[in-house]
């Protein structure tokens, strides 16, 4: 293979080879890259530049021009992984493509799918917050405020921008847009169901409030960043923006709102994502107290527009028109007061701007998507995309990142009423999010690859998809290591040693894999079906020195069974049956098996804590309670885990105490227990554990 062509392709591991999944015999160029298989020149091929400097560069080199009148030019190289889609498009993540995997989870954290039918999407859930019950969360004022200008109270908030855009900053759209905001509001506050809000029963500490925040695994989902940090986006810090930056709640809602939300999310909204932290009364109320001295003083002292009626009877009248004749609705418009005015017309806004797409909208429950649909977007024709009176090249992609930079562009030079102009709000994505986002879009294609090509629909793949759409909408990887990938919040854990524990930063290093909630490889070959079910509902502690504490989520049980047959299916395991072992000792074993425990030989005792008895010294080398094994751990997995620690979990700190290599496993032991006999040993020791504690 010419060296060129391994520059662009470097893993052979994963595709040409025939030892990969993508064999070239078998998958050829075009399932991938798409172009024009029969072609056998530069040009012919339907090669497609990744910039205006290397189009200028070919057409002076190749002579190259582009073939307009054939349907799939070759992915340009920068978007090259949209072509792993089509045959990857049931999978949460792609191994190999790490663009594609950043497009798909910035359009899942955008909600796109909202506004868009996506198949891909169609059975997710609004991600925006629910709206049912908002007059008891936050003032009017506030919502007005945020909705005209979300990044002024939040800088780093998800929540597009609907106003002021390219196609409605002059003065007229903006009198009107002020109005429309008003509407919208009083909707929103008269559709607003009641919310109890239980009082607050101790006093707060904000100092105590802020030490729960960073010890207890808050910032697994949510920062508390007043000013940008300049990072690129990638998947980890998309984990870490799970829930919204914690900044400002003082100006956006009251302490008694965040005390009960802390207490009891599920309580004011079921469905929601925010797991209970079980929190006492007193933490709930130290944090709430530490959260709500978090202000946005300026963000609260910008101006609201007054009400204008002359521009709510425009805005009403327009939507009346559309209904019936001018003089029915002129009629009609007479006959309202101010108030029925503002919430009719707040419930026409509510549907044109689509926000029942994001959030949970009283009356707007079984609302369909209002955007185009995206299912096979990257199929669609170049001629039917509207360029409208914008000069880029007439590609897909070209249109894709003007669409997306800005998103009312192509309203450029019309002439259009105001309710009729393009509406898609602005997200104000990086150049790096646009890139990876139109990788994405180039890869909703329909079908074209033989079933064959595609990776096998077996129960085990189906089932651990099924799984991690469950560890992706609930951010599991925010905290734990699961599939090599996540443990977002441990940089976190290290600022928490330092920062509030008063560790140097070589003590925090050291520290802080062990107050990093555990990795979670082998899970499935580790723990009992029956226990992880019990554990998921109600959370027992299992490494009492660490302070972030395993939330519990308001899973349903079909989504508990679906993540205990993922982490069974990932680890090959039978469900949900596992092996009956009974262990039994002789009377000899037990001795020797006392004996293998003991300070003499492999010292178990100094790490492990053993019912209520703890181990002497710091816990940075303490271990999991034993008097759970009976009932958390399965009897085989014990059995490899006592022969090599290292094998099922690379790094654990558990010692070694056999040779793995099975060349020498057989001389490792000790020689005097139970004649030197290293499997004898192992089962007995095993077998010790799970009877004596």
């Amino acid at each position: 293979m010419k060296p060129s062509l391994l520059k662009i392709i470097p893993r052979l591991d994963l595709f040409l080879s025939s030892q990969s999944p993508h064999p070239a015999e078998k998958f050829g160029c075009t399932s991938c890259h798409q172009g024009r298989g029969r072609g056998t020149s530069f040009y012919s091929a339907a090669h497609e530049p990744s910039s205006a400097g290397q189009k200028e560069d070919w057409e002076r080199r190749y002579g190259w021009q582009r073939q307009q009148h054939w349907e799939k030019p070759m992915y340009p190289l920068k978007y090259v992984e949209a072509g792993c889609l089509q045959c990857h498009i049931k999978e949460t993540f792609i191994q190999g493509a790490d663009k594609l995997n950043l497009g798909l989870n910035l359009i899942e954290r955008s909600g796109c799918f909202g506004c868009h039918l996506i198949e891909k999407y169609k059975d997710k859930r609004r991600i925006g917050p629910d709206l049912n019950r908002i007059a008891s969360k936050v003032s009017r004022e506030w919502v007005e405020r945020w909705i005209k200008n979300t990044t002024a109270f939040r800088h780093n908030t998800w929540m597009p921008k609907f106003f002021r855009q390219f196609n409605t900053s002059d003065e007229a759209s903006i009198k009107r847009t002020d109005q429309e905001i008003h509407a919208i509001v009083d909707y929103l506050f008269k559709k607003s169901g009641e919310f109890e809000l239980f009082e607050i029963p101790v006093a707060g500490d904000a100092g105590k409030g802020e030490k729960h925040i960073a010890s207890y695994g808050c910032f697994g989902c949510h920062r508390i960043e007043a000013e940008k940090i300049a990072q690129d986006t990638t998947l980890q810090t998309l984990r870490r923006d799970q829930g919204p930056n914690l900044i400002g709640l003082g100006s956006k809602t009251s302490e008694k709102w965040v005390y009960n939300w802390v207490k009891n999310p599920a309580r004011y909204f079921p469905r929601t994502k925010m797991p209970n932290l079980r929190l006492s009364d007193q933490e709930a109320a130290d944090i709430a107290a530490y959260l709500i001295q978090k202000r946005q003083d300026r963000f609260m002292q910008s101006p609201i527009p007054a009400q204008d009626d002359k521009e709510l009877n425009k805005i009403v009248m327009g939507f009346l028109m559309k209904m019936t004749s001018e003089s029915d609705a002129k009629a009609q418009l007479s006959n309202m007061v101010p108030d029925k005015k503002l919430i009719y017309a707040g419930e026409k806004l509510i549907r044109l701007y689509g926000c029942f797409s994001c959030h949970n909208v009283p009356g707007f429950e079984k609302e369909k998507p209002i955007g185009t649909e995206l299912t096979n977007e990257g199929s669609k024709p170049v001629e039917k995309l509207d360029f409208g009176f914008i000069d880029i090249e007439r590609t897909n992609h070209a249109w894709f990142t003007k669409k997306l930079k800005n998103p009312r562009i192509f309203d450029k030079d019309r002439v259009r009423p105001h309710d009729e102009k393009l509406r898609m709000p602005n997200f104000e994505y990086t150049d790096k999010e646009v890139e990876a986002i139109v990788t994405a879009l180039l890869g909703f294609v329909k079908k074209d690859v033989l079933t064959s090509k595609e990776k096998s629909r077996n129960p085990r793949n189906i089932f651990v998809e099924q799984g991690q759409w469950i560890v992706r909408e609930y951010n599991c990887q925010g905290c734990h290591i699961i599939e090599k990938e996540g443990g977002a919040i441990r940089p976190m854990i290290h600022s928490w040693l330092m920062n509030i524990q008063n560790k140097s930063l070589r003590d925090a290093d050291d520290l802080m894999v062990t107050f990093s909630p555990p990795v979670l490889q082998g899970e499935g070959q580790k723990v009992q079906t029956e226990w992880l079910f019990d554990f998921i509902h109600g959370p027992v502690i299992i490494r009492p020195w660490l302070t972030v504490r395993m939330p519990t989520f308001a899973l349903d049980e079909t989504q508990v069974n679906t993540l205990i047959r993922y982490f069974s299916y990932l680890d090959n395991q039978n469900f949900p049956f596992t092996e009956k072992v009974v262990p039994k000792l002789a009377k000899e074993e037990h001795a020797a098996a006392g004996l293998l425990f003991s300070k003499k030989f492999f010292d178990c005792g100094s790490c492990h804590i053993r019912g209520k008895e703890f181990p002497e010294g710091s816990p940075v080398n303490w271990a999991p309670n034993f008097a759970l094994a009976k009932d958390r751990l399965k009897p085989l997995w014990m059995i490899e885990w006592l022969k090599d620690p290292q094998a099922l979990l690379p790094g654990t700190k558990m010692p070694s105490f056999y040779d793995p290599d099975p060349e020498y496993f057989h001389e490792s032991g000790p020689e005097k227990i139970l004649d030197g006999d290293e499997e004898k040993q192992i089962r007995v020791l095993r077998d010790y554990i799970l009877t004596t504690y």
